[in-house]
C-alpha cells in the first residue's frame, strides 16, 4: 500500500466523527455545542474538495485549504465567546479575532495561494490554545466540574488543546528540521486520532441535561 494513501484516514476520522455527531445531536441540541454539527461536514466537505482536486485532477488545492484555516479559527473564535461569558475572557476573543484577521488578510495579499499559508495558522492556532484554558479556568471554578466528562465542551476543549499543541511544533519542525514523508505522517495520524477521538468520545459521553445555553 502507498504512503500516500494513508492520508486518506483523516478522512474517514472526519467522517465518522460528523455521523456520530448527527446520531447523538439530540444530546447537545439546546447548546452552543450544536454549531459543530454542522461544522464538521463543513470540515469534511472542504476534505473531500480538496482531495479531489490534489489527487483526483492532481491541481493546486492549498487555497482551498488556507481558506478553510481562516473560516475554521473564526468559527472556533466564534464559539469561545458563546461560551465565555466573562466580560474581560471576551474582550481578549474579540482582540484575538481582530489580530487573526490581520494575519489572514496578511497572508492573503503577501503570500502565494499555492503556498500553505502558515503564519495565519500559527496565529489561529496559538489563540485557540489561550482559548482552551480560558475554557478549563470557567470549568474549574464551576459547579461544573463536577459533571465535566459529560460535558460536550470540555471534550471539544480538550480535542482542541491536544491538537493544537501537537501541530504548532509540527509546523516549526516542516520548516527548520529535516522531518521525512513517515515522520510527518505519523504525526499528523496521531493528531488527527486525538482531534476526532475526543470529539467523538465527547458526542457519546455527553447528556443533554448538561448541554444547555
Amino acid at each position: 500500500m502507498k504512503i500516500a494513501y494513508l492520508f486518506f484516514i483523516p478522512l474517514f476520522l472526519e467522517l465518522l466523527a460528523a455521523i456520530v455527531a448527527t446520531i447523538t445531536y439530540r444530546k447537545y441540541s439546546g447548546s452552543n455545542e450544536k454549531y459543530f454539527l454542522y461544522f464538521l461536514w463543513y470540515t469534511f466537505l472542504i476534505e473531500i474538495t480538496g482531495t479531489l482536486i490534489g489527487y483526483a485532477f492532481e491541481a493546486d488545492n492549498y487555497w482551498v485549504y488556507n481558506g478553510f484555516i481562516i473560516s475554521s479559527f473564526l468559527f472556533y473564535f466564534y464559539w469561545y465567546y458563546s461560551i465565555l461569558k466573562r466580560k474581560r475572557f471576551r474582550q481578549t476573543i474579540v482582540i484575538f479575532t481582530a489580530a487573526f484577521l490581520l494575519v489572514a488578510t496578511y497572508s492573503l495579499i503577501y503570500e502565494d495561494w499555492s503556498a500553505y499559508h502558515s503564519y495565519t495558522f500559527l496565529t489561529g492556532a496559538s489563540f485557540v490554545l489561550v482559548l482552551t484554558v480560558f475554557h478549563f479556568y470557567k470549568l474549574l471554578n464551576s459547579d461544573e466540574v463536577l459533571i465535566v466528562k459529560h460535558k460536550l465542551s470540555f471534550w471539544i476543549s480538550t480535542a482542541l488543546l491536544l491538537f493544537y499543541m501537537g501541530m504548532i511544533p509540527l509546523m516549526f519542525l516542516t520548516v527548520y528540521a529535516d522531518l521525512n514523508d513517515i515522520s510527518y505522517l505519523i504525526i499528523i495520524l496521531s493528531m488527527n486520532l486525538i482531534l476526532y477521538g475526543c470529539y467523538i468520545i465527547g458526542f457519546l459521553w455527553t447528556k443533554k441535561e448538561y448541554n444547555r445555553f
